[in-house]
């Protein structure tokens, strides 16, 4: 059977490599939350962990920040994605693309460039309490909020554009011929429909929060969050068995189950199909209202920006005991240059590495799973891609620490854990670019060049992969900035030798190294690795990477 279809082979293999690489870890980090020192079984982890009280705090905290933050995003961008679906407003093309150009933009960079502005010492604190306003500092919980919204709306605008302009408008029509206002009728039927893209946003805003560990350990002050709770328990048992952080990382893989689990129950209850395929024709808006949903648009993303345009500002400051002030200069460039050169070459080493390995793993899993449809395996490769979508970074940083921290497999320490870890968390997205591709070419493309006696693996290299090159090309630019991005797999994986971009950005906003400057004008490359990447594709292929 294997030798008429060496596919089987391939998926058997790659069904290997992702329980080694994710099931295993997770089955060592379970066993070191249920084994105690005496290496018996025992609950008392799970007790000490709903018996403290920071445990509990820092589960109340994220709770809440993900439930205010998500309906805080909701509210600002939904109208948004609303106004730009159903009615004719300029820039239309313009906003949806900074929309896009913002879901990419790592967290933790709004958090350091905030924190700048907003601290005690920033700028923008300073000028508020001269004018008489009693603000003291971001930090806290309300900095965590603040953060979290502004870095979501971007994501909640492409969402709710793409629900209400996929809604049939012929619904909202007969609502308003039966006598409701065109409030009411989009209130009571449109909103209803577009519910499904509009939920998995705020999904998306309660995976992040749950998932961040940058932007609460840079301005959440003394508030603990998860995620932080994880990072320290597990430095503070560095040199034994991490007990306690393999604990609280599973009840964050609790949490993230459980939020996946409510959103798939809910949107299970009611149907959301509809049988036409007429798309709604946005009609002109008044004059008066044009530009005010203009301005509107224009102050959130101006908001959503800050940090961008922040972080370029002070990258060009003089900074005296860190304090950002004039001349302008290019100082902080050249020190780039000479002394963080390093951490430059590492990010991109290890993403472009990370991102031709998940390439080549997600277009064969793709093709396992779309053209082969095998009973068992495919189905379950499948299960399998997706499972780290479900896995904060810090809880499979700890799995992937406790299940390679010994020989054979040695990891720890040396950037294959690093490759290993973007591969895992961004495999994903190179699958699913791939499976996107295969179902635009007909597989008797393929079965041609069989028929013609070409083997395979030359059938799929010459006729498939060429085809499918758009797609692979556009998953392979949202693995690599994705990858560039990740912070909180990264520091706890990292080690001195292998410092990325990401860290360097960090370890300046907490203030250690004092090198304020240079990881101001880190972030900058940053920035460009991020945003070149989703302009090359979009100006190559036309298409988006996110939408």
């Amino acid at each position: 059977m294997t030798r008429r279809d060496p596919w089987r082979v391939v998926a058997i293999a790659l069904g290997t490599v992702l329980l080694a690489v994710i099931v295993l870890p997770q089955l060592r980090l379970l066993r070191a939350a249920f084994v105690g020192a005496d290496d018996g079984l025992t609950l008392g982890h799970f007790a000490r962990f709903l018996g403290g009280v920071r445990y509990r705090e820092a589960l109340a905290n994220t709770a809440l920040c993900g439930v205010v933050s998500t309906v805080l995003a909701l509210a600002i961008g939904v109208p948004i994605g609303f106004a730009y679906a159903r009615y004719r407003l300029p820039m239309r093309t313009a906003v949806l693309t900074l929309a896009t150009l913002s879901t990419v933009s790592p967290p933790f960079l709004g958090a350091y460039v905030w924190m700048m502005l907003l601290g005690w010492s920033g700028p923008v604190s300073r000028a508020l309490r001269a004018a008489g306003v009693p603000f003291e500092s971001i930090l806290g919980f309300h900095g965590i909020v603040w953060v979290t919204v502004w870095s979501s709306v971007g994501l909640v605008i492409l969402f709710a554009h793409d629900a209400f302009a996929s809604a049939d408008p012929s619904l909202e029509e007969a609502a308003q011929s039966v006598g409701a206002s065109p409030a009411r009728a989009t209130l009571a039927v449109t909103l209803p429909l577009a519910a499904p893209g509009i939920l998995t946003a705020a999904y998306l805003i309660l995976m992040a929060v749950l998932t961040d560990f940058g932007t609460p350990k840079i301005v959440g002050g003394d508030v603990p969050m998860l995620a932080v709770v994880v990072y320290h328990d597990y430095l503070a048992e560095v040199s034994g068995n991490p007990s306690m952080a393999a604990t609280a990382s599973l009840a964050m893989l609790a949490l993230s189950t459980l939020l996946l689990m409510l959103q798939r129950l809910f949107l299970a209850r009611r149907s959301y199909q509809i049988a036409s395929a007429r798309r709604a024709r946005p009609r002109p808006l008044s004059p008066g209202r044009t530009v005010m949903a203009s301005i509107a648009t224009a102050v959130v993303l101006g908001l959503v920006f800050v940090p961008h345009l922040g972080v370029l500002a002070l990258s060009f400051a003089t900074w005296r005991a860190d304090v950002p002030g004039w001349p302008v200069t290019l100082a902080n460039y050249a020190t780039l240059i000479q002394r963080a050169a390093s951490p430059l070459a590492v990010s991109y080493a290890l993403a472009l590495a990370a991102t031709l390995v998940a390439l080549v793993l997600g277009a064969a899993l793709a093709y396992v799973t779309v053209r082969r449809s095998y009973r068992f395996l495919s189905p379950a490769l499948g299960a399998l891609v997706m499972v780290p979508f479900l896995i904060p970074g810090t809880v499979l940083a700890v799995g992937l620490i406790v299940a390679f921290n010994r020989p054979p497999l040695l990891l720890t320490g040396t950037p294959a854990i690093l490759i290993l870890a973007y591969v895992i968390r961004k495999l994903p997205y190179a699958m699913k670019a791939a499976e996107a591709g295969l179902f635009q070419v007909h597989p008797s493309l393929e079965e041609a060049a069989l028929s013609v006696g070409a083997g395979p693996a030359r059938a799929f290299r010459d006729v498939t992969a060429r085809l499918i090159l758009p797609s692979l090309v556009s998953g392979g630019a949202l693995t690599f900035l994705m990858s560039i991005t990740e912070l909180s797999a990264t520091v706890l994986l990292y080690s001195a030798a292998w410092t990325t971009m990401s860290v360097v950005i960090f370890q300046a906003a907490l203030g250690m190294g004092g090198q304020f400057g240079v990881a101001a004008s880190t972030a900058v490359a940053l920035i460009a690795s991020v945003c070149l990447p989703v302009y090359l594709v979009r100006r190559r292929f036309g298409a988006g990477l996110v939408s």
